[in-house]
């Protein structure tokens, strides 16, 4: 966790994406600091591995983020047994290529389910009077696509801004409490996800380049994910923070 450290101790947060990429290294980030962690995703398995390095601190549900229902039951039990929520990260996406020419419509829709409209309904559940304390601080991720429009992926590009609109929209709802909301847009971050689009050769192979600080890790930015939901980020709301190693500078 680097000389930056937080103590979140008898608090409790809500991960989406938590199986895997940056979902996952915040869970991890925030067990460390000694939260109770409710992590959200699809992949079994890959949550129960979660589990077993913070046995005390990760609570797993394998759930769809696109599943209201699931999801609704999931928060309203992690409370019931936990305590109100301070914080929830809402990493769940996917990527996918949508070239204008000979776009999958159902894979567009589906990004934009995953990443815009379950982001909302998660937004919508965990600022809930109910289930959230008071100066609850939210964060969905977005993206640098959001900014700059990468060719062939209008879904992926335009589900993100779409997030930081809404964004803006929801904190002046929820500020009256207190409450925080806020979006991180990260440059390309070595993950899974990652991983799979450079090996099946869609990405230009300039676009590292224009990372002036090299292509990201994780950690890089689950720092500031970390900030936002600590209390010295309590005058932060409405606001996308860039982490991208440079790459909006357009390269050199």
């Amino acid at each position: 966790m680097g000389s930056v450290l937080y103590d979140f101790s008898g608090e409790r947060f809500v991960v989406t994406g938590a199986s895997s990429g940056m979902g996952r290294k915040v869970a991890e980030e925030l067990a460390a600091a000694g939260a109770m962690v409710l992590a959200i995703a699809r992949r079994e398995e890959r949550l129960q591995e979660l589990k077993n390095e913070y046995p005390e601190h990760i609570i797993t549900a394998p759930v769809d983020v696109c599943d209201t229902k699931g999801m609704t039951e999931t928060i309203s039990s992690f409370v019931g047994s936990y305590g109100k929520i301070a914080g929830a990260v809402h990493a769940a996406g996917i990527f996918s290529s949508t070239p204008l020419r000979n776009y999958d419509e159902s894979e567009a829709r589906k990004i934009m389910d995953i990443s815009f409209w379950s982001g909302i309904r998660f937004i919508q559940l965990v600022n809930k009077k109910k289930n959230a304390m008071d100066g609850c601080s939210s964060i969905l991720f977005s993206s640098v696509t959001a900014t700059i429009g990468e060719k062939s992926n209008f879904a992926y590009s335009s589900a993100k801004l779409a997030i930081q609109g809404a964004v803006r929209s929801i904190a002046k709802e929820i500020y009256t409490r207190g409450n925080r909301i806020n979006t991180v847009s990260p440059g390309w971050v070595n993950t899974e996800l990652t991983r799979k689009e450079y090996e099946s050769s869609l990405v230009n192979k300039k676009f590292y380049d224009w990372h002036l600080l090299g292509i990201g890790e994780p950690e890089d930015v689950t720092g500031m994910v970390l900030f936002l939901l600590s209390e010295r980020a309590r005058w932060i709301t409405g606001t996308n923070i860039v982490v991208d190693g440079g790459y909006l500078l357009g390269g050199v």
